[in-house]
């Protein structure tokens, strides 16, 4: 399992891949992640947390 540190790191660099044009200078700083921790806790990749979060997984 990867450390909280390495999954949002790794959460940043999808959303700058899937949004090129909109997010390419998305940081750390700039993602709420309280809302986001639950998604680590529940032991989601950062990709299926991503899914989740724009509801691309129903």
């Amino acid at each position: 399992m990867q450390s909280w540190t390495q999954w949002q790191r790794e959460v940043v660099t999808l959303l700058r891949q899937d949004f090129r044009e909109i997010l390419r200078h998305i940081s750390l700083d700039d993602i709420d992640w309280p809302a986001w921790r639950a998604f680590y806790l529940q032991g989601r990749t950062p990709r299926a947390a991503i899914d989740r979060a724009l509801e691309r997984d129903l």
